[in-house]
């Protein structure tokens, strides 16, 4: 079990340079600011890529396509935004001493699961669908709230 748990941390931490983990209280904050401007990086760059296929579409005369890749734009955009300045008030997650272990391995799994969602999405994006699109910009949002609501209602 100590096995896994080492295995989580060591993933996200070969992801995300000076990434140091939750357990120190006193580097919790800078950790979480750290790993969301990381996550926001990662969903600006899925925006480019839709920028990218908008002026692909634009060369390729398909106007008709226009609005609904400047609608997933912005839905990025907005995600983006979302987690860069993700609002957490004073959350006990922030100042408790002491976080159970089994906290701090739920929200690793949280950064895991959207740092991957991100990495190995962004190299289909440019091909991917309407439908797959949604999707992925919905996964993104609910990995996005559920990060936020356990932060924000940590005990």
């Amino acid at each position: 079990n100590l096995e896994r748990k080492k295995n989580i941390f060591d993933k996200i931490g070969s992801l995300i340079p000076g990434y140091r983990g939750y357990a120190n209280r006193d580097s919790r904050r800078g950790c979480d600011k750290l790993l969301r401007n990381q996550i926001a990086d990662e969903i600006l760059k899925s925006e480019s890529l839709m920028n990218d296929r908008l002026k692909e579409e634009v060369k390729n005369k398909n106007f008709n396509k226009l609005q609904e890749i400047e609608e997933y734009r912005k839905s990025l955009n907005t995600l983006s935004e979302k987690v860069r300045y993700a609002p957490y008030g004073e959350s006990t997650f922030f100042s408790d001493n002491q976080i159970k272990e089994d906290a701090i391995q739920k929200i690793y799994q949280f950064d895991y699961k959207l740092f991957s969602l991100l990495n190995d999405s962004k190299d289909k994006l440019v091909e991917m669908s309407n439908l797959e699109l949604d999707g992925y910009i919905r996964s993104i949002s609910l990995l996005i709230n559920e990060r936020n609501s356990f932060i924000k209602g940590f005990k």
